[in-house]
């Protein structure tokens, strides 16, 4: 792999190398895209890259220092995250960071560490990381990846160099999926609903009957207004059956309403789900734009109960409840 294999992010593969051509990498970098848009493969590739033995600006892949990146193993390259069974960066693991980064490389002329997702420090951790970054050893280039560059310190973000990953556009994320296997009709689908995240659209692909799965929801949310008190609690069983494996089934709700918004306002060539296009444009003519407003509020409203763990059945009837009449509390 190399920087080839970084999809859709060419100005930001083209700063990176000429940072490394010109041997004027940073002390600090800023890496900041929505999830799956390919920042934690960039940041790889571009160790790899300043890593690499043969080639001047990307990987060659057969030189010890690339095949010790490969292999997940090169000492002088190390990623911190969130722990197992904790939800923070700790202090601790960043007081870690700057005891290693006190020695020398070991194969290399410097060291790299990316810290993953960014905004996941805890504050004592972030003011530690601080004092790092405003003397940092001249041999260490520190990665830091984020969604929101708006929850880092603001001190923290003016000591790094900023690279702002685009988001990819629907052509090379099909392109990609075609290429996957999916066929035309499949991937105009996934390749919108993962809504210029690649990431999200190769996580959608590993799901098993996720298209069936898909089927059985929207059938459902096409009829809502006729279903009964034990097809509701049938869905629910369904859709927590769901949840719990990781199937994406907030984001297939929230686009099934945002797309009768989009016909509501003439926007068809923005549909998601074009292959219930005449199904979205029946809801369109019965709900207003305040019931569609109300029901992404009220799927925005559960998925939050549920992160805060209100027991799921019970978030998941009352929201179907509400969606079979959104003009009614």
């Amino acid at each position: 792999m190399s920087f080839d294999s970084v999809i859709g992010q060419k100005e930001a593969v083209e700063i990176l190398q000429d940072e490394i051509e010109k041997n004027r990498i940073s002390h600090a970098y800023l890496f900041s895209a929505k999830k799956g848009s390919g920042k934690t493969k960039l940041a790889f590739e571009f160790a790899k890259a300043s890593f690499c033995e043969e080639s001047k600006v990307d990987s060659c892949g057969s030189c010890l220092n690339c095949r010790k990146m490969d292999h997940q193993n090169h000492p002088d390259f190390k990623t911190i995250s969130i722990l197992e069974g904790k939800t923070a960066i700790s202090i601790d693991q960043i007081r870690e960071l700057k005891k290693e980064i006190a020695y020398k490389p070991y194969d290399s002329d410097h060291k790299i560490y990316i810290i993953e997702p960014a905004e996941k420090m805890t504050k004592q951790a972030a003011n530690s990381l601080l004092k790092t970054l405003e003397e940092p050893p001249s041999f260490v280039t520190i990665i830091l990846l984020t969604e929101d560059s708006g929850k880092l310190l603001p001190t923290i973000v003016s000591r790094c160099q900023q690279i702002k990953l685009s988001s990819v556009s629907q052509q090379k994320i099909k392109d990609l999926l075609l290429a996957e296997g999916l066929n035309q009709e499949q991937a105009a689908i996934i390749s919108k609903t993962a809504a210029g995240s690649p990431g999200r659209a190769l996580d959608i692909i590993k799901i098993d009957d996720y298209f069936e799965h898909r089927q059985e929801i929207y059938d459902f949310l096409k009829d809502i207004k006729s279903k009964n008190t034990i097809e509701i609690f049938k869905i629910t069983e369904k859709v927590v059956s769901l949840l719990k494996s990781g199937f994406p089934c907030f984001n297939l709700l929230s686009d099934w309403y945002r797309d009768i918004m989009l016909i509501k306002q003439d926007y068809l060539d923005a549909v998601i789900n074009k292959d219930y296009l005449e199904d979205l444009k029946i809801m369109a003519e019965k709900l207003s734009l305040q019931n569609i407003i109300r029901s992404l509020e009220l799927i925005t409203e559960s998925e939050e109960y549920i992160e805060r763990n209100i027991r799921e059945e019970l978030s998941l009837e009352v929201l179907f409840f509400k969606l079979r009449q959104p003009d009614q509390e």
